[in-house]
């Protein structure tokens, strides 16, 4: 009676007509979208019936019913006990398999939990092969979690849709899981004694032993399974204790696990084979098992191979190992750049050793558990620029009101470092985008350095020996500059502009690195400044004479900044190489400048560096600009020899290469002297003539470095 009531108060509104008016006011290619109604939305909306869209269509397809674990028991379709040891092995492997598919960017139904046993594990007979399925069960709560609290992760990264699964986390505690795995690596071992005893009273008796040497190999590839399982745990474990405490205990697991896993590969094949055919539930995997928990268009993912699974896992491991070396560091500097280097390293990280750097980076307002940020922040101005208001050595530096000033500052700057170390930690496709929103943050904390700076500068006018000019604003200052740069070179690592817009890409890199450049020997001159009045404060105070000469002449010897200072202008003359030899090209006829049917230059230029206007300094580098002084449609025009463009870009590659010889170690020192040297080759044959009657295919090869590409010519 309610429901019919229900229906009689319904009102169904017939939209047919206004829909197919809509309609037809939309383009052929245009598509509605809202904030209710999207593209997703649009395709999930309707089933089509096909396989590829529709993820419940395949269950239909198939001419098996799909059985939950305790039916297919209960029908006796998949064992829970009586497990050959080749069974036992191909289960293992097969799951590790999928947690390596997961881990790739899958999501838990597709791969871990198509395997029926962690559905329910109670109901598994076998200690060994349980024990292994919780422990692995565990692992993927523990991994999940910290990818999920790294939140760095992006849709195509990892899918942490848990879909309902029970983590057995209430269950079952940690301790037991180990006690666990510790029984059954006890039973397999007491196994594999049994089993050489018995082959060597067969020697000695003249037997054939194959059959028992086979069963013996067979058990120590069970045990290295249940030992790896049970050091992948002991990582997860001590990893989720606070402040890093577990770093050490989570090293020696990991490199425990490394070398089981390097066992394991030489005894790959020595598991029973799943059959893959969705008709069919395998040794306990069925991949229709999860299909009704699946959204209308899920993915559809291919299970790695068991080889390259744990080809996987052994990567994803050594860069764990490289995320322990970062929590030694104690400054921040080194600290930017390790995660620098560790985001461009290739194979690029995955998204476990990405989440475990961030978790172990900041946790409890610690950095690594031992310093806290408003220390690490105060030690890189020092370190960069020694503002006198951070050095001790001022009198002033301990007025209440300027130690509250500058305290007030640093912790403005904590939220935005934060987010800027953040970026290094997403995908390396991901960075570009994610500097593009950190422009705003970042302009805005350098309108707040000026407004310090300008307090500052006037409370230090009461002491004439130090001076406060605008050292705020040039540690900021190289931070912006430094993201910005990136932002620009990133296009290139990604592969985002067109042959002719890489003149103005480097034409603006350029002109960013003469803004580093400059940063860089200004907050050198102050520091020396205040290093040397500190010092002439110290002389008062009765040091000895030689000490004071001594101490005056070591101030300023900062190699690191002398290192970056050099690397930075080493780069800067590889952009006018590069500028100067896409010009000639140009006037030679070997690169030929587009003709824009929609749109122009002008408006390609704006909108690549659109993001950069949120910045004020350095200031946007206008298209007008860049016409005036560098753009190739008025290097045509003019009449400079092509030759002069080639000795002028081969003059800057040879300076590159001599700042590039007094570099002490840079991490792409090899890949960018490559490049250096290949490309001076390519210039002095140009200037010489060479291709230059004849139309060439030119090319730029990004192959040896993410940014700078060899010119080649053929």
């Amino acid at each position: 009676m309610a429901e019919s009531s229900h229906k009689e108060a319904e009102e169904w509104t017939d939209i047919t007509d206004a829909f197919i008016s809509g309609a037809k006011e939309l383009a052929m290619g245009q598509l509605f979208r809202s904030e209710s109604f999207q593209l997703l939305d649009a395709m999930n909306a309707t089933e089509i019936m096909d396989p590829k869209m529709d993820s419940n269509v395949e269950c239909n397809r198939v001419k098996r019913k799909v059985l939950s674990f305790k039916s297919a028991v209960e029908a006796k379709a998949v064992k829970v006990d009586d497990f050959s040891t080749e069974e036992i092995i191909g289960i293992m492997d097969e799951l590790l398999a999928c947690l390596a598919t997961w881990l790739d960017g899958q999501c838990l139904a597709q791969t871990v939990f198509t395997c029926l046993y962690l559905h329910d594990v109670s109901l598994i007979e076998d200690p060994g092969l349980k024990a292994f399925c919780i422990g692995i069960v565990r692992i993927a709560a523990y991994l999940r979690d910290a990818i999920f609290r790294a939140a760095v992760h992006e849709e195509e990264d990892q899918q942490t849709v848990a879909t309902g699964f029970n983590f057995l986390e209430k269950e079952i505690s940690d301790t037991k899981i180990q006690g666990m795995l510790r029984e059954s690596e006890d039973i397999l071992s007491k196994s594999i004694r049994g089993q050489n005893s018995a082959i060597k009273e067969a020697t000695a008796a003249g037997s054939d032993t194959s059959e028992m040497i086979q069963k013996n190999d067979l058990l120590h590839a069970a045990l290295t399974r249940t030992r790896f399982c049970k050091a992948l745990l002991t990582v997860c474990i001590q990893l989720d204790k606070p402040l890093c405490i577990g770093v050490a205990a989570a090293k020696e697991a990991t490199m425990a696990a490394m070398k089981y896993l390097k066992d394991m590969k030489t005894t790959v094949t020595m598991g029973a084979i799943r059959d893959r055919n969705p008709e069919v539930v395998s040794l306990g995997f069925d991949v229709l098992a999860n299909n009704r928990l699946l959204p209308p268009s899920p993915r559809h993912p291919v299970i790695m191979t068991r080889e390259k699974g744990f080809d996987y896992m052994d990567l994803g491991l050594a860069e764990m190992l490289r995320v322990y070396e970062a929590t030694d560091m104690v400054t921040l500097g080194a600290i930017h750049m390790f995660c620098s280097k560790f985001s461009w390293r290739k194979p690029f990280p995955t998204i476990l050793s990405r989440s475990y750097l961030i978790c172990l980076f900041y946790e409890k307002e610690k950095v690594f558990g031992k310093s806290d940020m408003v220390t690490l922040i105060r030690g890189s101005m020092k370190a960069f620029i020694s503002p006198p208001a951070i050095c001790s050595k001022s009198r002033l530096a301990a007025v209440p009101r300027i130690r509250t000033i500058t305290d007030d500052f640093i912790y403005r700057c904590i939220q935005p470092l934060l987010e800027l170390f953040q970026v290094q930690f997403y995908h390396r496709s991901k960075h570009r985008q994610k500097y593009a929103n950190m422009f705003p943050a970042l302009s805005s904390l350098q309108e707040e350095a000026i407004t310090y700076d300008s307090v500052l500068y006037e409370e230090y006018l009461k002491e004439p020996e130090f001076v406060h000019l605008g050292c705020f604003c040039a540690w900021v200052l190289r931070l912006v500059t430094l993201s910005m740069l990136e932002f620009v070179l990133l296009g290139l690592e990604n592969d985002l502009y067109a042959v002719h817009e890489l003149h103005y890409v480097f034409c603006y890199a350029d002109y960013l690195m003469g803004w580093l450049i400059g940063c860089l020997i200004r907050s050198e001159k102050l520091r020396i400044t205040t290093e040397t009045q500190v010092l002439k404060q110290s002389k008062a105070k009765g040091k000895k004479k030689k000490q004071q000469k001594k101490a005056t002449e070591n101030v300023g010897k900062d190699k690191v900044k002398e290192q970056e200072l050099l690397f930075i202008q080493a780069q800067q003359c590889i952009c006018k190489g590069l500028l100067k030899v896409i010009e000639g090209l140009y006037m030679e006829g070997h690169l030929k400048l587009p003709v824009f049917e929609f749109g122009s230059e002008k408006l390609r230029y704006e909108h690549r560096f659109k993001p950069l206007e949120a910045v004020t300094t350095p200031g946007i580098f206008t298209y007008e600009k860049y016409s005036e002084t560098a753009c190739p449609s008025s290097i045509l025009q003019s009449e400079i020899p092509c030759a002069k463009l080639f000795e002028e870009s081969a003059e800057h590659f040879t300076r590159a290469k001599l700042v590039l010889d007094r570099l002490l170690s840079v991490e792409e020192l090899k890949s960018i002297m490559t490049v250096v040297k290949t490309n001076l080759i390519v210039v002095k044959l140009l200037a010489g003539g060479h291709k230059k009657d004849k139309q060439a295919n030119v090319t730029f090869d990004f192959s040896v470095h993410r940014y700078y590409p060899i010119v080649r010519v053929a």
